[in-house]
């Protein structure tokens, strides 16, 4: 299966009917940490971005969990 990328997870998003923005306030995220999960400007190995990865359905890196 290949990795998301980021406009696929923004496209899945506003099929559902929300905006990045919506998402995250939805989920209980701040809008800033899941733009930059989104776009891999943070990897979320942990923490909230970690949260995020999980929820946006994005693998987590595996070499970490070990």
């Amino acid at each position: 299966m290949a990795i998301p990328q980021s406009n696929d997870i923004k496209h899945r998003l506003r099929k559902e009917g929300h905006t990045i923005k919506s998402w995250a306030e939805a989920n209980g995220f701040n809008y800033r940490n899941v733009a930059e999960v989104r776009r891999g400007n943070r990897r979320g190995n942990y923490g909230e971005g970690r949260d995020i990865r999980i929820k946006l359905g994005l693998p987590l890196d595996e070499r970490l969990s070990s």
